[in-house]
């Protein structure tokens, strides 16, 4: 196995130098399953950088959002499945490392990865790896990378920190940074950039959130609402509505071709549970894997054991809550 390489963003290579070792080469950039507005601006903003020898190719369909940024930024994609990818290639990941949501690579060397994730084990690997768990998002790292100008490249990696970051719930002092700059060479007020980045919820989204509300049971944990619920599909959109009606930390379940679970926490909870870490273990019991931030996250896998796992969800959050709160419990048993 090639060794791997991690770099740290705070002091990340120039992307002169970083970029230079595949010119000659078709670039494909990739990202994982499902893709949001942050893979997928991402994947524009870089596509821009490198040049007409790199190609977008995408695991399956984006979601909607996503489709529309494609879309806005008239740029086109295709799936990974249709290009006939060789050793002669330069595969650039974006935005994941979870082996789950990256199938479409098994088997392929990966020549970069950037992305902001936390990572705890079990990640994909690349002969080089930009990790930096502290930015927003995957198109905060591109901005101090790239330094854009452009103004499509500073419009959607806009587009995508303020996707990314819960339209700046996790924001940093370096996400203003970044926001400040690429506001200022996109040439739109910030109430277009905000109009851009308003997805109206679909019919679909409105239905299934209500049909689901049957299925929430919700348990007290000191001062706190640990709510939970299993939804048709669009379970994240449900797990953010439960936190919106007053649950603390949400967990919704759903077993579609896979078992799926995504979290959503309140700021109030910030520093009492580890979400992202808390979801990474959720993605063993699903034989699948887990991540994502501090108050999102997620994990997917077989949906053979959904339930319990969804059970072991509020189980570990009790543990951290009561650690925090009250020094009960002296150690995690994750």
């Amino acid at each position: 196995m090639a060794k791997t390489r991690t770099t740290k963003s705070s002091r990340p290579p120039s992307a002169k130098s970083l970029f230079s070792k595949f010119k000659g080469k078709r670039a494909i950039l990739t990202f994982h399953s499902l893709a949001d507005i942050d893979a997928a601006a991402s994947a524009i903003a870089l596509q821009r950088f490198i040049g007409k020898s790199a190609i977008i190719a995408a695991p399956d369909r984006p979601t909607a959002a996503a489709r529309k940024l494609f879309d806005f930024a008239k740029v086109p994609y295709t799936l990974f499945s249709d290009i006939q990818a060789t050793e002669t290639d330069a595969i650039i990941l974006l935005d994941s490392s979870s082996p789950h949501l990256l199938s479409h690579l098994a088997g392929k060397q990966i020549d970069l990865m950037i992305d902001h994730h936390a990572r705890y084990g079990n990640e994909v690997t690349a002969k080089q790896t930009l990790n930096d768990p502290s930015a927003s998002s995957t198109c905060e790292m591109l901005y101090f990378l790239l330094k854009p100008t452009d103004t499509l490249s500073c419009t959607v990696l806009l587009l995508g920190i303020i996707s990314d970051s819960g339209n700046f719930k996790y924001a940093t002092a370096r996400t203003f940074e970044a926001t400040s700059a690429l506001l200022a060479n996109s040439d739109l007020a910030f109430s277009q950039v905000l109009a851009l980045a308003n997805i109206p919820e679909s019919f679909s989204e409105r239905i299934e959130a209500l049909r689901s509300c049957k299925s929430v049971t919700a348990e007290k944990i000191g001062e706190y609402l640990i709510a939970t619920a299993a939804a048709k599909s669009h379970e994240a959109h449900f797990a953010d509505a439960l936190i919106t009606l007053g649950a603390d930390l949400a967990f919704v379940g759903c077993a579609g071709e896979d078992g799926r679970i995504s979290a959503r926490m309140r700021e109030s909870l910030r520093g009492k549970v580890k979400l992202d870490k808390l979801m990474f273990e959720i993605g063993k019991i699903l034989e699948g894997s887990g991540s994502g931030h501090e108050l999102a996250a997620g994990a997917s896998g077989k949906k053979d054991n959904l339930t319990v796992a969804l059970g072991i969800c509020v189980n570990l959050a009790e543990q951290q809550i009561l650690s925090a709160e009250s020094c009960k419990i002296k150690e995690i048993i994750w």
